[in-house]
């Protein structure tokens, strides 16, 4: 499920709902905050769920400068570093990273985690776009919940 724009009630995990009102707060009047308003002291206990990709606009390119302990331990590997375009089966979410830098509006998605060996994993991702100018997107902050998919529990009897 994709949706945009978004409101507060769409967001179920309460990490990416703190998440999306703290990106609000630092917002203030403008339609991004940037990445020096973005403080990880402020919010300590959801620094695990984030990642934080820079958009280089020239290129096309986005570069993981940071991702955090709940995702490389959901994906097995840590992408810090790395340009997500080089990631095998990433071209899906290249393509919700360009509607971020293109819309410059944040947007929910909850899906399946196809692209990776553990693809039984469902998750809750926030994006969140940040900009110095107020004009284009220069970062993009990931909010992710990882989880098992609800499933229908059979009981067995016990004789």
């Amino acid at each position: 499920m994709f949706k945009s724009p978004i409101e507060l009630s769409d967001i179920e995990p309460k990490a990416l709902r703190d998440l999306f009102i703290y990106w609000n707060k630092i917002r203030g009047e403008k339609s991004m905050p940037s990445r020096k308003d973005f403080r990880p002291s402020d919010v300590p206990r959801l620094l695990p769920h984030i990642v934080m990709v820079d958009v280089e606009q020239d290129s096309g390119r986005y570069l993981t400068r940071l991702v955090g302990t709940e995702t490389v331990k959901a994906m097995g590997i840590d992408l810090t570093g790395r340009y997500v375009n080089d990631v095998p089966q990433m071209s899906v979410v290249l393509e919700r990273y360009q509607w971020i830098v293109e819309n410059k509006t944040p947007y929910i998605y909850t899906g399946q985690l196809a692209w990776s060996e553990k693809s039984y994993l469902e998750y809750f991702a926030l994006g969140l776009p940040l900009s110095d100018d107020d004009k284009r997107v220069d970062i993009i902050m990931w909010g992710l919940v990882y989880y098992f998919p609800s499933e229908q529990r059979t009981r067995f009897p016990i004789e």
